[in-house]
């Protein structure tokens, strides 16, 4: 990972220790996905402001991190076997297939990874820019959209002639539980799961969420920012317990929760 010796310090572990700087190879270990048998992991994260926003003035994420975080977001894309995403992020982000540095395709071969992680769009509405099936620069990996069925094939068939695989889910809404558990049994258990708000909150309700990575920016905005969270209240509030914290050089402070099961279940909840 490019990046200087000391710039990221480990200051709470999940087995103790004393503050000490990490080098690529703790971050890999800290931010390796487990991965239950028979099921996907499915990891949140966010970057947020001071006054709990997570957007900039510019209504985008990107406005309010860091150096650091944009370093410690590769590392988990470079760990991840697919990026889940709301389709309105898709759209505000500018997200296209995901393309990889060097250093982020050497961990993935070092880790037995596919080359490339799969981008799998969430999308009610498939209303979609074909434009996604190519990375911004360079070679990208796959791209999927799972939306609702009984749409016109018409609608649909853009997408397809750019390459991207769109699944059509059975009835009129998206089953969260039914698509992590389908997506683990195609291959793809380490799930990623970078916005937007909506879709957090819809994981979180369907009690897929096994993990959330929080950067705190040392930055505050101020206005209506979103939190990272968007909807209903949950049925039954999710807890987690702290993994580990990391601080850097640029000010940055990195949590990590992983959720609190219940026994006899796969999730926060029965799934």
């Amino acid at each position: 990972m490019p990046c200087d010796d000391g710039a990221v310090q480990l200051i709470f572990g999940p087995d103790g220790g004393t503050p000490r700087p990490l080098a690529e190879t703790d971050l890999v270990e800290l931010y390796r996905h487990p991965a239950p048998e028979g099921r996907g992991w499915v990891r949140t994260n966010f970057v947020m402001s001071l006054d709990g926003s997570v957007q900039g003035p510019d209504g985008r994420s990107g406005s309010i991190n860091t150096e650091s975080d944009q370093r410690i977001f590769a590392l988990q894309r470079a760990l991840a076997d697919a990026i889940l995403v709301g389709a309105n992020t898709v759209r505000l982000e500018g997200y296209r297939a995901v393309d990889l540095e060097p250093w982020q395709l050497e961990i993935r071969a070092q880790e037995g990874l596919a080359p490339y992680p799969m981008l799998v769009i969430i999308s009610a509405s498939a209303d979609l820019d074909p434009a996604i099936a190519t990375p911004a620069e360079g070679v990208g990996g796959a791209v999927m959209i799972i939306t609702t069925a009984g749409k016109p094939a018409d609608d649909l068939e853009p997408l397809r002639a750019a390459g991207i695989t769109v699944l059509e889910a059975e009835g009129p809404a998206l089953d969260l539980v039914q698509i992590v558990d389908q997506l683990a049994g195609s291959g793809f258990p380490r799930l990623l799961c970078e916005g937007g708000p909506r879709l957090h909150n819809d994981l979180l309700a369907a009690g897929v969420v096994d993990e959330v990575s929080l950067t705190l920016a040392p930055v505050v905005v101020g206005g209506q920012g979103l939190r990272s969270t968007s909807g209903a209240a949950l049925p039954v509030p999710s807890s987690f317990r702290l993994h580990h914290v990391l601080h850097a050089d640029d000010g940055a402070l990195f949590t990590n929760y992983r959720v609190i099961r219940l026994a006899g279940t796969g999730g926060q909840s029965p799934r």
